[in-house]
């Protein structure tokens, strides 16, 4: 196979999975809320579930990041979705609360093996054939993630209107499917097996050199660092409304789950044809990374503002939805900053550690805002809040994706 050939399968993987992974977590994006509600939950419960998961995810990220590097990017993905199908399924399957949350956190879990792990194996693979090609291939993957989107969304909006749980159900077999292509397609060529030792020591001492490497990484790569800072709170700006729209909107769209799932899909509709033009930009004019950041982000702070205090409900939704497509747009060119900063020995623990911070920051956000909502649906405060704070953010994560990485030698020196 030539090398163009192997970098176009590599592509084409991830942006499937990309895409299958989405569709298995946006099947609940309409419904899971209301499961929780449904099944006895009230505001600041759920407040306080969902910000368990986060802070689940934290926990878990950085273990299961060296568990990649040191295993391998393959069988961390599997477990994930191993994790995933048991996890999300076990609300399909019992009605008891205590089921309820404890799927939602095994399924949170399991998320966190392949966070780091899939899109370490894809920067590692295609650097090797197309170092200047990860601009693209986080652009495109986005695509494929509005995809998965928008298929899972009006799934489980569609299946929900039958049962509140079915949605919970699809998203198990679409994790199942992801274990057939991973099994099928993934293929690690570029990391090299660890020595042969025993067991425990191999463990122990690939584990420490790789910490030692990110420790070193985290020290000396200060832009690193501010990038996964404006990273994690950008999520967090996102997450708070990401709790709140589903009962915010529900009276607005009468009740109907098919309206709420496709505002939901409207987003990644719009979305796709924009990553398209930014791809061709980005091709003639170079990464153009503090325009498209700057951009989006100050008006998608300027959208979710509009929405929680425009009076048309029509208005509201619409802003809403440019305020999710400004998410998808700044997000690849931060990712692809990023990577360019770490070495790929220990690409999973770092990227590992960004998704640390960025589901801490979540968490105690969350936890945070539902001490002080008394309505899941009451969104006059917490919106404008997050909307300036979009903004803002969003100038300090331009200006620092736009500074320039070590050189690739470097990175590498970082892990020795």
């Amino acid at each position: 196979m030539t090398t163009s050939a192997r970098a176009r399968r590599v592509r084409r993987t991830y942006i499937a999975m990309s895409a299958l992974d989405w569709f298995a977590d946006m099947t609940l994006t309409v419904t899971s809320v209301l499961l929780l509600r449904e099944r006895g939950l009230g505001s600041s419960a759920i407040f306080a579930t969902i910000a368990a998961v986060w802070l689940l995810e934290a926990l878990f990220e950085i273990p299961t990041g060296i568990a990649a590097d040191v295993f391998g990017r393959r069988p961390a993905i599997l477990v994930s979705l191993a994790l995933r199908a048991v996890g999300y399924s076990a609300l399909f399957f019992s009605d008891a609360v205590e089921i309820a949350v404890a799927g939602t956190l095994v399924a949170a879990a399991g998320s966190t093996f392949l966070s780091g792990a899939l899109e370490a194996w894809a920067v590692d693979e295609l650097s090797a054939l197309d170092p200047s090609a990860l601009d693209g291939l986080f652009t495109r993957s986005r695509i494929g993630e509005n995809v998965g989107l928008v298929l899972g969304t009006l799934t489980g909006a569609f299946l929900g209107t039958k049962s509140l749980a079915l949605p919970q159900f699809a998203a198990g077999a679409a994790s199942c499917a992801g274990i057939v292509v991973v099994t099928l397609f993934v293929k690690e060529t570029t990391r090299t097996t660890i020595a042969k030792m025993a067991f425990t020591r191999r463990v122990w001492t690939t584990s420490r050199e790789i910490l030692g490497a990110t420790s070193r990484l985290v020290r000396t790569e200060r832009i690193l660092v501010g990038l996964v800072i404006t990273s994690a709170l950008l999520w967090t700006l996102r997450g708070i409304p990401g709790v709140q729209w589903s009962a915010h909107f529900e009276s607005l769209a009468t009740n109907n789950l098919l309206v709420l799932g496709l505002m939901r899909c409207a987003s990644s509709l719009a979305e796709i044809p924009l990553l398209m033009l930014l791809d061709r930009v980005r091709e003639r004019h170079g990464t153009w990374r503090k325009n498209i950041i700057v951009l989006a982000t100050a008006i998608g702070g300027a959208l979710l503002f509009v929405s929680s205090r425009a009076q048309s409900p029509l208005l509201s939704i619409i802003a809403y939805v440019g305020f999710t497509v400004s998410t998808g747009l700044c997000m690849p060119s931060i990712r692809a900053a990023m990577n360019e900063r770490i070495g790929a020995a220990h690409r999973a623990t770092a990227l590992s550690c960004a998704a640390f911070f960025g589901n801490t920051f979540t968490g105690i956000g969350l936890l945070l805002v539902g001490a002080h909502v008394a309505k899941l649906e009451d969104v006059s405060v917490t919106w404008p809040i997050a909307g300036v704070g979009f903004v803002l953010v969003g100038l300090v994560a331009a200006s620092l994706a736009t500074k320039r990485s070590a050189a690739p030698a470097a990175l590498e020196a970082a892990a020795e």
